[in-house]
């Protein structure tokens, strides 16, 4: 017996193990949830859009993503069982989007008559923990912690000072002059057109949130943007200026839940989803695809540390698949990403339009999706958008370092020989040369004529008032609608209840939502990876020599985002911001 057969037989006893000891954990008894049960959701951190497989770490799947939020509050408000809501919000790492899209579904819950707490019970609760809290019928807050609350600000990085000291110099070249990704690297703060972007951007996520907040709270709007303005605010004078409902803590908040049920019985989100499960499998089919992070040509892959990359590839892939299941009435295209490679962009575009052919299509924005987001967004039928979803970026971006001063500081040098002038185009020890310099020009140009062309089709737009509203400038969605970027504001459900409708799918029918990629547990991943390495004829000993070079091709892909910052055409968010 060889020993890959050895090993399969190791596996599948292993497996049958913890296929008994899940199947004792989750079995149907196991899943009934006692009444007077109180959903508690723990947000904190980033929240991320679809779970990252991950071989190494089966227990990555215990952390919620976006739709587990949104299903579990949607669910909990019909839920006989459930007889209130308890949210303990922690620092924040997420974008406005998702946030709004989690606080519609809070709002939602509220209007079921069960208590909903939000409980500020950390540090740093600033603007966008409050924003979030405000949706719940009670905001509790720990009597020491200050409610950061106060003026909103946009920071942008910028390292061109540290690049000087190193004798590195960046050369980047852009449409128009709103695409200011490589601002980062050629100048130490923010251009005219830049600072205007950023000011408009941020004006419109700070008037949304003093408007949806003040609302929330029955507050006069003018009443809250002076204590918004004045904040920080302690306990003692959010509570008299009914910003918070109660100061307390967590012993407090279990013990109004006993006094109001007779009884304390907490369901994690974990728990409640695994439950929700079994739940709605019926009714037509719609399928969401998720095309999340910076655009790459070819596969889809996750970081150690959970980020995503949208492989041109694999989302075309998905779509694909979507469009050929004859049982799926209408794909929903889940956008998060601020864009990337030009080519894969246009690879998942095409797939959007030849899916458009089959049934509708409906592109559901995020918290961004901008440039090359927009890019693969506008063949769809409809686009939905978040009010504070940032969006547009209409413009392209090319460039790349030349390191050859470093290399002189560090005592390197290098040599060549080239069959042509452009051979060195992306070489990172000179300059562009003023031939190449020509070349540049020519293909953004070419490729931002593309842009416009493609976004005037899709959107039914003359290509001048696309390049108006274009130049690579960024909207958030509430500014999108109204100059013809998109065509509703709302998040994922409203996305669904228009593909319903373009579907022919009654509004009040329930449907089944098919998820691509489909979300895999770690069992499924060992026996995929196992068929993968059977397929290409490899053999166990053989994966320490695939692992080292997945490694050595990270080292290599790290190395050149230094190097060769964008070596090819790119449509990518004109800058990387933080809204605090």
């Amino acid at each position: 017996m060889t020993w890959a057969k050895r090993r399969a037989i190791i596996i599948g006893l292993v497996v049958l193990f913890f296929v008994m000891i899940i199947w004792m954990a989750l079995r149907p008894g196991k899943l009934r949830l006692p009444d007077n049960s109180v959903l508690v959701i723990d947000a904190e951190g980033a929240i991320a859009e679809q779970r990252a497989p991950d071989l190494f770490n089966p227990f990555a799947g215990s952390v919620p993503v976006l739709h587990d939020y949104l299903d579990g509050i949607d669910a909990a408000r019909t839920d006989r069982r459930i007889v209130g809501l308890v949210v303990r919000i922690g620092p924040l790492a997420t974008g406005w989007g998702k946030l709004e899209e989690i606080r519609a579904r809070l709002l939602e819950f509220k209007k079921s008559g069960k208590p909903s707490i939000c409980y500020l019970g950390y540090d740093g609760n600033g603007n966008p923990e409050y924003y979030l809290a405000s949706a719940c019928q009670q905001i509790w807050l720990v009597p020491s912690a200050p409610l950061n609350i106060r003026g909103m600000m946009a920071e942008a990085l910028f390292v061109r000072g540290t690049l000087d000291k190193l004798k590195i110099v960046p050369e980047y070249y852009h449409i128009a002059e709103y695409k200011t990704a490589g601002n980062m690297f050629t100048e130490k703060k923010f251009t005219p057109a830049h600072r205007e972007e950023v000011e408009n951007l941020l004006k419109g996520i700070y008037e949304q949130y003093l408007t949806e907040t003040s609302k929330a709270r029955e507050l006069d709007r003018a009443k809250f943007e002076t204590l918004v303005k004045r904040g920080p605010l302690d306990g003692n004078d959010a509570l008299e200026s009914k910003v918070v409902d109660q100061l307390g803590y967590w012993d407090q908040i279990q013990g109004y839940f006993e006094k109001r049920s007779g009884a304390w019985n907490p369901v994690s989100l974990n728990r409640y989803r695994t439950y929700l499960k079994t739940l709605g499998l019926t009714g037509e089919r719609i399928a969401v695809v998720q095309a999340t992070g910076m655009i790459v040509s070819g596969g889809s892959e996750n970081s150690p540390g959970g980020d995503n990359t949208m492989g041109g590839d694999s989302v075309s892939a998905d779509i694909r698949r979507a469009r050929k299941d004859g049982s799926i009435k209408a794909i929903v295209l889940r956008v998060d990403s601020g864009g990337g490679s030009v080519v894969a962009s246009e690879v998942i575009r095409r797939e959007v339009e030849l899916a458009r052919q089959a049934k509708p299509v409906v592109v559901s924005m995020s918290d961004v999706a901008a440039s090359g987001g927009y890019w693969i967004s506008v063949n769809a039928n409809k686009i939905v958008a978040d009010p504070n979803t940032i969006t547009g970026s209409i413009g392209v971006l090319i460039g790349k370092m030349n390191v050859s001063g470093l290399f002189g500081l560090l005592g390197l040098s290098t040599d060549y020989a080239a069959t042509g002038e452009n051979a060195t185009l992306f070489w990172p020890q000179q300059n562009f040369t003023p031939a190449q310099r020509v070349y540049i020009e020519k293909s953004i140009q070419r490729t931002y004529k593309e842009f416009i062309e493609g976004v005037a089709a899709g959107r039914k737009m003359p290509a001048e008032a696309v390049d108006k509203i274009g130049k690579g400038r960024v909207w958030t969605g509430t500014q999108a609608k109204a100059i013809g970027l998109v065509d509703e504001l709302g998040g994922i459900d409203r996305a669904v209840s228009v593909a319903k409708e373009l579907a022919h799918i009654s509004p009040s029918a329930e449907v089944h939502i098919v998820r691509f990629p489909e979300e895999k547990n770690f069992f499924q991943i060992l026996f995929e990876r196992e068929k993968d390495q059977v397929t290409e004829g490899r053999v166990a000993e053989v994966a320490p020599s695939v692992n080292h070079t997945a490694s050595v091709r990270t080292l290599e892909r790290m190395m050149q985002k230094f190097t060769d910052a964008v070596d090819q055409l790119e449509a990518r968010m004109p800058f990387e911001l933080r809204i605090r």
